[in-house]
C-alpha cells in the first residue's frame, strides 16, 4: 500500500459569499492571529500542509493587519515559531518599538510574546510554523530571537529552503516529513547563530533538501521515457555519487523511481477500464506490459486488472471543516 497522503487544506473565499467572505477569513486566521481589513471586497487564500512538526502556508490576501495581543498570547498559551516570507513593506510594533520590514526579507516571531504587524498585503506569502520543541533542538532559547529580521547573507538560503518545502510538501511521506523539519531546524539555527557546529549540522540539512528537489523532479516527469540518474543530477545540480548516496535508504534511484510510477499507476487505474492498461503501463514507463504486471502484483499483492475501480477511495476529501481541520495541525506540537 502507498504512505497516505500529509493533511492538506485550502482556502479561499471565492468559495463563499461575498459578504461573508472577511468574516470567515478572520474565522481562520483568528485560530492564532488578530486580523484587521476592509472587509469590502475582501479576497484570501491560503493552503497549509502538516508535516509534524512543522505546517507550512502559503498565503494571498487583501492587505491585512496580524497582531498577538498580550491578552491573546496568555489565553491560547502558543509558543510555535513562525518564519513569514513576503513580497510586500510592511510595519511592526513590538512593545514601543516600530520597525520596518523591506520586501523579500524573513521575519521570525515566536507566538509565546505579542506583536503587530501593519497593514500590508499577502501575494503568495510563505508561511513555516515550527513546533517550539523542533527549533530548540537546535536553538536552545529560541525566544531571545523573536521580532528578528533576516535579509541578505545566509537568509537568502533560508527564502529558497522556504519556497522548497512550501512547493514540495503534498510529495512528502511522514517519515520525509520529519526529516524536512529536522533539517529546517538546522537551517535555521545556522541563519541565526552563525557558529561552526550550526554550520555543519546545517550542511546536513542542505543534503535533506536536495533529497525533496530530487525526489519532486521525478514526480513532475514520471511519464518522461528520460528520467534517469543523469537527468536528475542534472536537474538539481548533484554529482552521481551524492545522487546514489542520497538515495541508499530507498533502494537507489531505480527502485525510486519505479516505485514512483507504479504509485502513479495504481492511482491511474482506479478510475480507468482493464482497456487502459497498456496505455497506463507505456505511459509511466514500463516497455512490457508482462514486467509492469509483476512489478506491480510484487508491490500490491494484486494485479492490475485487480485495481481497477478499487474500492479503496485514493481520493477521498476530509468531511470536516477546514478550521476544524488546520486546529488540529496548530495544537499538535
Amino acid at each position: 500500500m502507498s504512505a497516505s497522503p500529509l493533511p492538506r487544506v485550502t482556502f479561499d473565499t471565492e468559495q463563499v459569499d461575498r459578504a461573508d467572505r472577511f468574516e470567515r477569513w478572520r474565522g481562520i486566521l483568528g485560530l492564532t492571529h488578530e486580523i484587521g481589513s476592509n472587509a469590502a471586497d475582501f479576497h484570501g487564500r491560503l493552503t497549509s500542509t502538516y508535516l509534524g512538526a512543522m505546517m507550512v502556508s502559503e498565503m494571498s490576501a487583501s492587505s491585512q493587519s496580524v497582531s498577538r495581543s498580550p491578552q491573546r498570547v496568555k489565553a491560547d498559551g502558543l509558543d510555535h515559531i513562525v518564519l513569514h516570507l513576503t513580497s510586500a513593506d510592511f510595519d511592526v510594533d513590538m512593545g514601543d518599538a516600530r520597525f520596518h520590514v523591506p520586501a523579500g526579507a524573513i521575519t521570525l516571531n515566536t507566538l509565546s510574546r505579542p506583536f503587530r504587524r501593519h497593514a500590508a498585503p499577502e501575494n503568495g506569502s510563505l508561511i513555516l510554523s515550527l513546533s517550539r520543541e523542533l527549533v530548540a533542538s537546535t536553538l536552545p532559547d529560541p525566544e531571545v530571537f523573536h521580532g528578528t529580521v533576516l535579509r541578505g547573507g545566509f537568509s537568502d538560503l533560508v527564502a529558497e529552503h522556504m519556497r522548497m518545502v512550501v512547493r514540495s510538501a503534498h510529495l512528502l511521506t511522514a517519515s520525509q516529513a520529519d526529516g524536512l523539519s529536522r533539517a529546517t531546524a538546522h537551517i535555521l539555527a545556522a541563519a541565526l547563530e552563525p557558529t561552526r557546529r550550526h554550520i555543519a549540522e546545517a550542511r546536513g540539512g542542505l543534503e535533506s533538501a536536495a533529497v525533496v528537489r530530487c525526489k519532486r523532479f521525478v514526480e513532475l516527469n514520471l511519464s518522461s521515457p528520460s528520467l534517469n540518474a543523469e537527468a536528475i543530477c542534472q536537474a538539481v545540480g548533484i554529482s552521481r555519487a551524492t545522487l546514489f548516496r542520497l538515495f541508499k535508504p530507498d533502494g537507489g534511484v531505480h527502485s525510486y523511481i519505479q516505485a514512483r510510477r507504479l504509485r502513479a499507476a495504481r492511482r491511474a487505474l482506479a478510475v480507468a477500464d482493464r482497456a487502459s492498461i497498456t496505455n497506463i503501463a507505456h505511459f509511466y514507463g514500463f516497455t512490457s506490459i508482462a514486467g509492469f504486471s509483476r512489478a506491480f502484483k510484487t508491490k500490491y499483492g494484486v494485479s492490475p486488472k485487480d485495481a481497477i475501480d478499487d474500492e479503496l477511495n485514493l481520493y477521498a476529501e476530509d468531511t470536516n471543516t477546514f478550521e476544524c481541520i488546520l486546529k488540529s495541525m496548530i495544537i499538535t506540537k
